[in-house]
């Protein structure tokens, strides 16, 4: 269980909603597991505008995550809100997951005819985070491992480089520095390794 948060001031809500999803979203990148709530707050006022935001973070499945979020002005609150529902929903229709959580927020200003409705989501995708690094690669594979009762020949050596997009030897060199000898594992077929390479 983890909590990422983060506040953004600007002169508008539209900056400070960009700057905040832009340092969210790399946050999000190194960190296992997936969202399971999302708080936020909006404000605005002669003085400027804030965006802050709290993300639950719960298990350790290595998914892609991603907040996102719009701004929109209308002439009415209504004007406003369809607005910003009709451009999120673009947004959401290009993602492949689940929708999590969402927030919506509303602002009347004094001046007639400006009317702003800020939407934010949190979005848990079905793909797979990329491993950033080795020690993210190993940690994957050692997970992969203890689900095949630390049974290193059960894995195929070619298609789990395939997957992480890395060469054979790398991945022979990140299973001994896991402590599995060479020996156990399973070596794909000539044909096989063709394919991958």
């Amino acid at each position: 269980m983890r909590i990422i948060s983060d506040s953004k001031t600007s002169r508008d809500v539209s900056s400070a909603l960009d700057k905040l999803l832009k340092e969210v979203n790399e946050a999000l990148k190194g960190v296992d597991g997936v969202i399971t709530k999302l708080e936020c707050n909006v404000s605005a006022g002669p003085m400027g505008a804030s965006v802050s935001v709290s993300l639950l973070i719960n298990g350790n499945e290595p998914r892609r995550k991603e907040l996102i979020g719009v701004n929109e002005k209308g002439i009415s609150g209504e004007h406003a809100v369809k607005k910003a529902t009709e451009k999120l929903n673009e947004i959401i229709a290009a993602k492949n997951g689940e929708l999590v959580d969402f927030f919506a927020k509303t602002i009347v200003t004094p001046l007639p005819g400006r009317v702003y409705t800020t939407l934010i989501a949190a979005i848990n995708e079905t793909l797979l985070e990329e491993a950033q690094n080795a020690e993210a690669r190993r940690q994957r594979l050692k997970k992969t491992l203890e689900l095949l009762n630390n049974n290193a020949s059960a894995i195929n050596v070619a298609s789990v480089a395939e997957v992480f997009g890395v060469s054979r030897t790398i991945i022979y060199r990140d299973l001994e520095a896991l402590g599995f000898k060479r020996g156990g594992f399973r070596e794909a077929s000539k044909a096989q390794r063709d394919q991958v390479q």
